[in-house]
């Protein structure tokens, strides 16, 4: 790992970077999820020291939150993160199997999810997006499946299992959602990306195991842009796909 974070424009052109390795402010030890709010404040799980850095447009340090632990507001490598329209921030507390859920300014609101495999249960949730509709989609990874809650943190959907057909899930990671509601899910295992209707049906699917053009090998995150373009972390391959 780089321990940074590196921005890009839509062509792919690099514009900055920011971050070194360590544990002091600004430092961080295997970054994980990144998500950038509606005044352009960049969010980032900083897995290793067990925290959320908030970061100004510019890339310079505002704040952090969290430390090791499982009570309210501490983390266990805590992975994906994102935001709502309101500005309050989601994290996926991936070895504590929950949901966590703060304010801008890094005040703890709430969570949900406790390790099982039951509706509404988690265990290690990697990823999260919320759509437009303040439906909060979690890639519940171990248990090859995605959930969908409300604000409240109760579970209305939940679909796929094991395998590799259609619908199928082998260690889900990154989920994304677009302005109509689609769902988006880096299917990690079987390398590839799965698209769904809103309800959770299958839509398709594509990519393969590879390092040509729209193969993938071990897939991080996907993200959806305002043009509709699917930008997916292709880890393994060290690079960005743009479909």
């Amino acid at each position: 790992s780089n321990q940074r974070v590196q921005v890009f424009d839509q062509q792919g052109k690099f514009i900055k970077e920011f971050g070194s390795y360590g544990s002091a402010e600004g430092e961080f030890d295997c970054l994980a999820g990144v998500a950038v709010n509606r005044i352009g404040q960049y969010i980032i799980a900083d897995r290793y020291n067990h925290r959320i850095q908030v970061f100004d447009p510019s890339g310079m340090f505002l704040r952090s939150f969290g430390s090791q632990g499982g009570g309210d507001g501490r983390f266990s490598y805590p992975w994906g993160v994102t935001t709502d329209a309101l500005g309050f921030i989601y994290v996926c507390d991936k070895e504590n199997h929950r949901v966590q859920v703060f304010q801008s300014d890094g005040s703890f609101v709430g969570k949900f999810g406790s390790m099982g495999n039951k509706p509404g249960q988690l265990e290690h949730p990697h990823y999260i997006a919320v759509s437009s509709t303040n439906r909060v989609i979690v890639s519940d990874s171990n248990n090859h499946r995605i959930q969908i809650f409300d604000i409240n943190g109760k579970v209305t959907t939940t679909f796929g299992s094991e395998g590799s057909d259609e619908g199928q899930f082998k260690f889900p990671r990154g989920v994304a959602v677009d302005d109509q509601g689609y769902i988006f899910v880096a299917d990690s295992g079987n390398n590839r990306i799965q698209i769904f209707h809103p309800d959770g049906s299958f839509l398709r699917a594509f990519g393969c195991w590879g390092s040509g053009e729209g193969e993938f090998k071990g897939l991080e995150g996907v993200a959806v842009m305002s043009n509709g373009n699917i930008l997916v972390c292709d880890r393994e391959n060290h690079r960005v796909q743009v479909f």
